[in-house]
């Protein structure tokens, strides 16, 4: 079936997520554009989507390999009434609904890791990438969250550097996924959890964030900007921000960070 813009829009006729799409064959980085149609008034529920992107990014200015024709490389822009500390609670509440649809194709094998990976058996499915504009006083103007999925990329032609810590659903089904299947129920999970999130708090996101995750009560380390940091993962604060236990018993809220496993 057609992945392109006139699929799409057939399919998510009357959703709040998706009530206006912008599709390119190619783009530099859906985050990008979308950040620009922001600021000249894009409504929330924009969606950008692009075959191909020349700069997909990842976090910690990370590039995002986005090959044409096999994977999901979207944008949704957002303007919630929030104050721009809890916004971090947005990519923790995108992990949920990316596993939540990726549990339609693997289910029990779909798990979160702090802050903003989604993974498959331990493999690394899913990247998301939030960007805030800040409004005068204490809201936000808007939240741009780029999401990228992989779909049907093939092992060999991961780029070399992740060939063996990334995969795809293509890989672990041995399946061809639907992209527009797949993407109009990603943003149909996007839609429920936002509108969660909005109405009932974080407390929900916490609850199914906590319930995919594979890192409670394991030992990990964290890094940012140079600083180290092990210890026992406890869950999540209200906050988003990780609970950690140091060797010392010392309790610890991690902010941001890369956190991996310590194997024993």
């Amino acid at each position: 079936m057609d992945f392109n813009k006139e699929a799409i829009a057939d399919r998510l006729v009357g959703r709040y997520i998706g009530n206006v799409i912008r599709f390119f064959n190619e783009a530099g980085s859906t985050n990008d554009i979308a950040f620009n149609l922001a600021l000249h008034g894009a409504p929330e529920g924009t969606i950008v989507i692009a075959d191909l992107q020349t700069k997909g990014k990842g976090r910690m200015k990370r590039v995002w390999q986005s090959p044409p024709r096999c994977n999901l490389y979207t944008s949704i822009i957002l303007r919630p009434l929030t104050d721009p500390a809890s916004t971090a609670q947005i990519p923790l509440m995108t992990g949920v609904a990316a596993a939540e649809t990726l549990s339609r194709y693997c289910p029990s094998d779909v798990t979160l890791k702090w802050p903003n990976d989604v993974q498959i058996r331990g493999r690394k499915v899913c990247g998301i990438l939030t960007e805030m504009k800040a409004a005068k006083g204490p809201w936000v103007n808007f939240v741009i969250v780029g999401i990228g999925i992989n779909i049907n990329i093939r092992k060999e032609n991961f780029d070399e550097s992740f060939r063996e810590i990334a995969t795809s659903l293509k890989e672990e089904t041995g399946k061809d996924i639907s992209r527009l299947d797949f993407a109009v129920e990603f943003y149909d999970y996007f839609e429920k959890w936002y509108r969660t999130w909005v109405k009932m708090g974080f407390e929900p996101i916490r609850e199914a964030w906590l319930a995919y995750s594979s890192m409670v009560g394991r030992q990990v380390q964290v890094v940012f900007q140079g600083d180290i940091r092990k210890g026992e993962v406890h869950g999540i604060d209200d906050s988003g921000a990780m609970i950690l236990e140091d060797e010392y018993g010392i309790i610890k809220k991690i902010m941001a960070g890369d956190a991996t496993l310590i194997r024993q």
